[in-house]
């Protein structure tokens, strides 16, 4: 009978849910209007927590923007999405930015996606890299969406620092090589 109940509460729960970003910004990427796509080997719904628990191999989709991890916490409160927490040995993000025409990824022990500030906070061997530029590793990594910005914090207690890799932009010109002489 619970059986019965928590399915009826996970179809409820999936077609009363409004997934998309509440922000006092307009939005900039249309793939945020889309749906949002989870699977997992298992699910516990808790409505009048406001979370659902996902485990196994958890993989969400929306649009261009995938986000991995062995357990997803979505905590939503009143049916709105406020936060994602994800963990795992290495959970994951991945984001295409069209304007830019590449890939931003990410990976972390643990990611949390903040929806009303848009923001994305990964800490525990963070590491962010813009796809074939730049990237940054630490402790603790935040990652702006409205401003496509980062941020990141080391450890002073544990002696641990923030890694910054500068890739050199590639030149439109190449030198010209001398012509053998047979």
């Amino acid at each position: 009978m619970s059986h019965k109940i928590l399915t009826i509460s996970f179809l409820l729960l999936l077609t009363t849910i409004n997934f998309q970003v509440y922000s006092a910004e307009p939005k900039t990427d249309p793939s945020e209007s889309l749906p949002i796509e989870i699977k997992a080997d298992s699910l516990l719904s808790q409505d009048q927590k406001g979370q659902s628990i996902y485990t196994g191999q958890v993989i969400i989709t929306q649009g261009t923007t995938i986000i991995q991890g062995d357990k997803v916490t979505i905590f939503h409160p009143n049916r709105k999405v406020i936060k994602a927490l994800v963990v795992g040995k290495q959970a994951t993000f991945k984001r295409f930015l069209p304007e830019e025409q590449h890939w931003v990824n990410g990976r972390a022990d643990i990611i949390t996606y903040h929806a009303e500030k848009r923001t994305v906070l990964l800490e525990g061997n963070a590491y962010v890299n813009q796809q074939g530029k730049n990237s940054i590793s630490g402790p603790e990594i935040l990652y702006n969406l409205n401003d496509k910005t980062l941020s990141a914090k080391g450890d002073k207690a544990e002696k641990k620092r923030i890694t910054v890799i500068f890739e050199p932009e590639e030149s439109n010109t190449t030198q010209k090589q001398p012509e053998s002489q047979p």
